[in-house]
């Protein structure tokens, strides 16, 4: 009777173990998206920077109004959780 028990909690062992790894794996590609998403954001913002003072105002000021756009953009696809707020403290 024992042996089954046995088989049972290391089944279960094993799916939680799993389970931590799907969840991790997930964490890593929204950790990653959110910085990919940031740094499309400050790649925009130094961008439009060049242009605007580089003579193209114009070119400038529309490629400035990308910042914003991306940032909702992530805001959108890679939102936070209630989880990741209360983990860090804030």
């Amino acid at each position: 009777m024992d042996k089954p028990l046995t088989d049972a909690t290391s089944t279960e062992r094993r799916s939680q173990s799993g389970l931590r790894s799907r969840l991790s794996h997930a964490a890593g590609r929204e950790a990653f998206a959110r910085v990919l998403l940031l740094v499309a954001a400050a790649l925009s913002f130094a961008f439009s920077v060049v242009l605007y003072f580089g003579g193209d105002e114009q070119a400038g000021i529309f490629v400035g109004i990308w910042v914003p756009s991306i940032l909702a953009l992530g805001a959108l696809l890679v939102p936070r959780r209630a989880a990741d707020h209360d983990r860090n403290g804030s």
